[in-house]
């Protein structure tokens, strides 16, 4: 059985759109992690803190997106963590105890994921929307996992 050319070509080329799109969706990849002075260098605020409340903030859609943005809002396109953390020692910017975090809800975004009651070592930048964020391309970890980092920052 023959296949007619036109089948044959449509779907050559169907193929061949395919592979050449990027894909649409891809896991978190960050360069190797700084060193703990360069990830203080770079970090707007850097603190030990215990996570006392973690919640989930819902994504906003595109259609509603798009209104809060108009209308100057801030709008969430991806579901979002917000964490509320006391500061327990403060090493570089961080003001007045508690201090509020958002990460991405999702680790394949980078997103931190916190757990209330956990102790953390948060590098954190200020977002263009005057936010703290966090996300692991920092060098953001437990305090458990970090603590090489924090016994390196807290001596200096």
């Amino acid at each position: 059985m023959r296949v007619p050319r036109r089948i044959f070509s449509i779907s050559v080329g169907i193929m061949a759109v395919c592979w050449l799109l990027p894909a649409v969706a891809q896991a978190c990849r960050c360069l190797a992690p700084p060193s703990a002075n360069f990830g203080l260098e770079k970090s707007d605020v850097v603190f030990v803190g215990k996570a006392t409340n973690v919640e989930t903030i819902e994504a906003d859609g595109w259609i509603y997106g798009a209104l809060k943005q108009a209308m100057g809002s801030q709008y969430y396109e991806f579901e979002t963590v917000r964490a509320t953390l006391e500061i327990k020692t403060p090493i570089k910017g961080a003001g007045e105890s508690p201090v509020t975090i958002e990460t991405s809800a999702s680790t394949e975004l980078c997103g931190i994921p916190f757990k209330e009651g956990q102790d953390y070592l948060v590098y954190a930048y200020n977002s263009p929307e005057g936010e703290l964020k966090t996300d692991m391309c920092t060098r953001t970890d437990t305090a458990a996992r970090a603590a090489d980092d924090i016994a390196d920052l807290v001596k200096e």
